[in-house]
């Protein structure tokens, strides 16, 4: 493995034994390059965990697959209250050593921070769990009018600006921070957006299943042992490759049903409804 800077976060494999990933950092602002880091050390892990045949077999399922392991480690491990019980010390400890001052948040206030929404937030990288899905709709919705010919290419940036006021109530400043603000399109990767949404929503269902099958789950958290949630994964998920047809046969032969979104929507409510009093 080997970890480099970049502008957009990424991960590159050439093998199970040469994995590599990018992150990026920010001085003024510290958790989007923790929460960077994490989401592609999911996808290297998939990565490394795959078998080394040198065939399509040992390859990963889908996108969607491939998204569910990053967004679980970003989402339910570093996004979660036992990991901020775990890490709240170490995150203190760091900035207690780099010489900043008041930075004395308890655990419990870093992770109601980290997970605040942003209602007026414009870029999908930085979105919360809660918005993030409306950002992949509004996406999915141009490109496929695109695909289908009723929308014209020069007429995205209006289009993107109407829906992100109709959907988030955001006015949109300019171009870069619109519709350019994502690589997927110029780099012809059309139709990838909804990976990230069938991603979050597999990763809920396998969290929940994760939570049966670990003993003590939360626990072994909040102590930084990581070792058998990475093996519960690489079990069910990893090692598989292509072994199977599709997600839904993945899931359905490994954890006992098809993907499930009453998962991911039990998980937002819960988790939101508890952190803004919302029944």
């Amino acid at each position: 493995g080997r970890i480099d800077t970049a502008v957009h976060p990424f991960t590159t494999s050439f093998s199970p034994y040469d994995v590599r990933i990018t992150s990026r950092f920010n001085t003024k602002e510290w958790f989007q390059g923790l929460m960077g880091t994490i989401h592609e050390g999911g996808h290297a892990m998939y990565e490394q965990s795959l078998g080394d045949s040198d065939t399509s077999l040992d390859t990963a399922l889908s996108m969607g697959v491939h998204e569910s392991q990053s967004l679980f480690w970003e989402r339910h491990i570093g996004k979660g209250r036992p990991f901020w019980k775990f890490a709240g010390s170490v995150v203190r400890d760091v900035f207690r050593e780099s010489g900043v001052e008041g930075f004395e948040y308890s655990d419990e206030e870093l992770y109601r921070a980290v997970n605040g929404v942003d209602f007026k937030n414009l870029i999908r990288v930085d979105a919360d769990e809660l918005t993030y899905p409306l950002h992949v709709i509004l996406r999915y919705g141009i490109e496929r009018d695109v695909v289908e010919g009723t929308l014209d290419v020069d007429d995205i940036p209006k289009r993107w600006n109407e829906d992100m006021k109709s959907l988030l109530d955001v006015d949109v400043p300019n171009d870069k921070e619109g519709s350019l603000q994502d690589i997927h399109w110029s780099c012809m990767a059309i139709g990838y957006f909804p990976t990230y949404l069938l991603g979050a929503m597999m990763a809920a269902q396998l969290y929940h299943y994760c939570g049966l099958d670990v003993p003590d789950l939360e626990e072994k958290i909040v102590k930084g042992e990581f070792g058998d949630v990475k093996e519960w994964l690489k079990k069910k998920v990893h090692v598989h490759g292509r072994r199977y047809g599709s997600l839904d046969e993945l899931l359905e032969r490994e954890i006992g049903e098809k993907l499930n979104p009453d998962y991911f929507i039990r998980y937002l409510e819960g988790k939101y409804g508890e952190l803004y009093q919302v029944d």
